[in-house]
């Protein structure tokens, strides 16, 4: 009983996930929103990074908008988020094979590269990033980027919980009390980034930049 329990309460949050993605995204589907595509350079104003340019002739100034890399901050948070994904993967292993201690360690390993992770995204958004006509519109990616960390900010605390409760001896391979699923979720969230990284941000930009 206490399995289908986990089990639902992992369904529950996977359709908790899915509204949130539609209704953050269904509004930019309605006729005069944003393209998905963008004919023109598009800019993301965070206003925290900025760069000012000065020209002395003039006497002006401007912020500046660094160009979107795909080796910047947004690659270092895959690379976190993919070691979180192989991290949570593992601790399930051996969660199962009664290594309740490193399976602990592992979802600890595991919040630490999330955290990281979600440094590195914030860190991007909070600049000044400009991207070229063809790549996917600033408005499309910044409002999946907020729905994948509010996904991300559910499955570190669901995470985070079951760790505890394994370090607590309360979650035991007898009853798990649902350990498997949070970490399998933890899995998803780092697919949906590994994904999303690479069809929203790269492939577009490759395809504009050349």
């Amino acid at each position: 009983m206490r399995g289908k329990a986990a089990l639902i309460g992992f369904l529950v949050l996977q359709a908790v996930i899915v509204a949130i993605w539609v209704m953050a995204l269904l509004p930019l589907t309605k006729p005069g929103a944003a393209p998905f595509v963008s004919t023109d350079a598009g800019v993301w104003s965070g206003a925290v990074f900025s760069d000012i340019a000065t020209n002395f002739r003039t006497r002006s100034s401007a912020v500046t908008s660094a160009p979107f890399s795909p080796t910047g901050p947004l690659f270092w948070a895959t690379i976190l988020m993919v070691l979180s994904g192989v991290c949570a993967f593992l601790a399930s292993f051996f969660f199962r094979r009664q290594r309740i201690w490193i399976a602990a360690g592992l979802a600890g390993a595991v919040l630490v590269l999330g955290a990281g992770a979600a440094y590195f995204i914030v860190e991007q958004w909070s600049g000044d990033t400009s991207f070229p006509p063809g790549a996917v519109n600033v408005v499309w990616l910044y409002m999946s980027t907020r729905s994948f960390l509010i996904q991300l900010v559910l499955g570190f605390l669901f995470l985070a919980v079951g760790a505890v409760l394994a370090i607590a001896g309360v979650a035991t391979t007898e009853k798990p009390l649902g350990f498997h699923l949070v970490a399998l979720n933890w899995i998803v969230v780092s697919v949906v980034w590994l994904l999303m990284y690479l069809g929203l941000f790269v492939l577009p930009f490759i395809n504009a930049a050349s």
